[in-house]
């Protein structure tokens, strides 16, 4: 059984298509086997130069890069068009590069399918980058925080990318392999408190905490008490235990 979502995802699909680029992250031959496929059609002319179509509701999303090859509706020639931004399933417009030609209303494409099976690695690569991350960043930095600094998203995207590479069954070119080599390299780093992470603040602070304590044997348990008013006043990462039965008992029921 696969582990629950992530709350915060530092990569989103697109970073690593924009590191591995559309053939980088193309699927195996294998599987186009998971491809569901859905028609897609038109609903009004778009003109030569249009960046938009506008189509009936997606019954599945399309990642940008996406070629459709559209024809029927009176079409002299197959026209292809390509996407440059992801369309969500109900969409009821795709954004393109402008057109190389008119697109009918009423024509059609045929869909492979594969955006949904490559979109699910896709997104399966942005766990696991975020994943490895955390393993070196979230004993220290808060996910809330690390969510929204551009160091996380390059340590993601850059071993979201790696993992994919790998699933692909291909060898990794020297670029990921070196970025992945360097974003390790970081993250140990990170995680002995030999690096910081710009724009953002640790849990803690970064020294030790000195506390003064006494030994009070009027408590019955609990002995050594800490002395707050000479301690240092630094917010602790966790709540303190405190002895709240003997205190008072302590403290009111004997004067």
């Amino acid at each position: 059984m696969a582990p629950a979502a992530q709350a915060n995802l530092y990569a989103a699909p697109n970073d690593i298509v924009d590191w591995l680029g559309t053939e980088g992250v193309d699927l195996r031959l294998d599987d186009h086997n998971l491809a569901t496929g859905q028609t897609i059609t038109t609903t009004a002319t778009a003109v030569l130069g249009a960046t938009s179509v506008n189509v009936a509701a997606l019954t599945w999303p399309l990642i940008k890069g996406t070629t459709l090859r559209f024809d029927g509706g009176g079409m002299d020639a197959v026209v292809a068009v390509v996407l440059s931004a992801t369309a969500n399933m109900g969409a009821n417009s795709l954004t393109v590069v402008a057109l190389s030609a008119d697109v009918n209303a009423q024509a059609q494409s045929q869909d492979s399918g594969v955006n949904v099976a490559l979109a699910q690695r896709l997104v399966k690569a942005c766990e696991y980058g975020t994943d490895r991350v955390n393993r070196y960043c979230a004993g220290r930095y808060n996910t809330t925080d690390l969510v929204n600094t551009w160091a996380a998203n390059d340590w993601a995207t850059t071993l979201g990318a790696n993992w994919l590479c790998r699933r692909l069954l291909r060898e990794l070119p020297n670029t990921v392999k070196e970025a992945t080599e360097e974003a390790m390299k970081e993250l140990k780093m990170v995680l002995g408190g030999q690096m910081q992470i710009p724009g953002v603040g640790v849990r803690t602070a970064g020294w030790p905490f000195i506390d003064n304590q006494t030994l009070n044997i009027a408590y019955s348990t609990h002995k050594l008490r800490l002395e707050t008013t000479i301690s240092d006043p630094t917010p602790m990462q966790f709540t303190p235990y405190i002895d709240y039965s003997d205190a008072l008992g302590y403290d009111w029921g004997w004067w």
